[in-house]
């Protein structure tokens, strides 16, 4: 079983608790921070993927596991 690490990154919007997805629901993932970065949108940040709240963070192990 995966686990999730804090080099892996998302791009997350606060105010609507949602990170950046695909059209499939499936939480976009990034190993470097610098590319997280250059595809930020409004009040979108970079976390790493270990501080997504933990309905988040279920959600990747998941994808991840299955």
């Amino acid at each position: 079983m995966k686990k999730l690490i804090n080099t892996d990154y998302v791009i997350y919007d606060f105010a609507n608790n949602n990170p950046l997805q695909d059209c499939y629901g499936r939480v976009l993932l990034f190993g470097n921070k610098e590319e997280a970065i250059s595809d930020l949108y409004g009040n979108e940040i970079v976390i790493p993927c270990t501080e997504l709240p933990e309905n988040w963070q279920n959600e990747i192990l998941n994808q991840i596991n299955n």
